[in-house]
């Protein structure tokens, strides 16, 4: 059942969805009345014809699989979008996670009901679903599915147990998880996705936008700031100026010394160096004698710093160092 709420996002997506699933019945009644004479149903004796009936197989190994009845299948995968939906709108909630991006994992483990839903949906939806959808709803649909990914790859293991050999770390991080996010498979769309690849090949390689790097949480309090509330097509472009400039005020983002002549950057901005470089803000003609990384991330800091400090940063040749990532587990204590 659809829920009845007034959030500008659920009514924008359902319209969008019912107008979908209109559009493909009224497809199949059209069908249904002048049937096709290379219809393999029609077919002499009743048997489907060899020649007419085989479709163009697709090239692509990581291309999944259509049914046999797609018109069936879209019915069937447009309402699994919904449930993922309805299961995320539960899931990244104020109630779960703090302003500050801090996760109630432990009620989350007790009560991981949503949790298994999406999980469940995601691997039986059909990509010709997300295909129809706008671009700006395909992207906060994997901003979402990677951030809800990441909370079930920790309840799962909820508490960490630490490893002897990772003692570099403490002992309640997702680096304690071996291969978090290279060897840990989500089964979405019938096939295996990994964190890395949700982040790398559906999300920054297409975009090329350093902004949603600060929407993705990899479940620490050094990283991104996980939002209370899901990612929304409609509202893309605000959301992920927030999460950059919320992150940025915090003690993990960004310092600048003036008195030294510093600025501190987060880790983050070296460990997403490609992304930036392949940026527009790599370039833009300001800074142009500071290293190519260095050019693209001050270009981009610029728009979310108060006038005074965009203008001090223009004026002098700061020297960029960083902060150390804190690795901490992003749980509510």
């Amino acid at each position: 059942m659809l829920k009845t709420d007034n959030k500008p996002f659920q009514s924008s997506f359902y319209v969008l969805v019912i107008a979908f699933l209109l559009a493909v019945s009224a497809a199949r009644v059209g069908g249904a009345q002048q049937p096709s004479p290379m219809d393999p149903n029609t077919a002499q004796n009743g048997q489907p014809d060899s020649q007419t009936s085989e479709q163009p197989q697709s090239n692509d190994p990581n291309e999944p699989a259509a049914k046999e009845d797609e018109s069936d299948a879209f019915n069937l995968t447009a309402s699994s979008l919904i449930l993922i939906q309805e299961a995320y709108e539960k899931i990244l909630t104020p109630e779960l996670i703090s302003p500050d991006g801090l996760v109630d994992y432990a009620t989350l483990r007790r009560k991981r009901s949503d949790i298994m839903t999406a999980a469940s949906e995601l691997e039986s939806l059909n990509p010709a679903v997300l295909w129809s959808l706008p671009a700006k709803d395909k992207i906060a649909f994997w901003i979402n599915t990677y951030n809800v990914c990441t909370i079930k790859l920790i309840i799962d293991r909820y508490p960490i147990e630490p490893k002897w050999y990772m003692i570099l770390y403490p002992n309640n991080s997702i680096m304690q998880i071996p291969g978090a996010w290279t060897k840990e498979y989500f089964h979405i769309q019938k096939l295996e996705y990994t964190l890395e690849e949700i982040e790398d090949d559906l999300l920054l390689k297409p975009t090329q936008d350093p902004r949603i790097c600060f929407a993705l949480s990899d479940a620490t309090i050094g990283g991104a700031i996980l939002r209370n509330e899901p990612f929304r097509g409609s509202e893309l472009d605000r959301q992920l100026d927030e999460q950059v400039r919320r992150y940025l005020n915090s003690e993990h983002g960004l310092r600048l010394d003036k008195t030294e002549g510093v600025l501190y950057l987060s880790n983050m901005f070296q460990m997403h160096k490609d992304t930036f470089l392949q940026s527009k803000f790599a370039s833009i003609l300001k800074f142009r004698s500071r290293k190519p990384e260095e050019r693209a991330w001050l270009n981009f800091i610029l728009p979310y710093l108060s006038e005074k400090d965009a203008r001090y940063l223009e004026k002098n040749d700061v020297t960029i160092k960083f902060i150390q990532y804190d690795w901490l587990l992003n749980e509510k204590r």
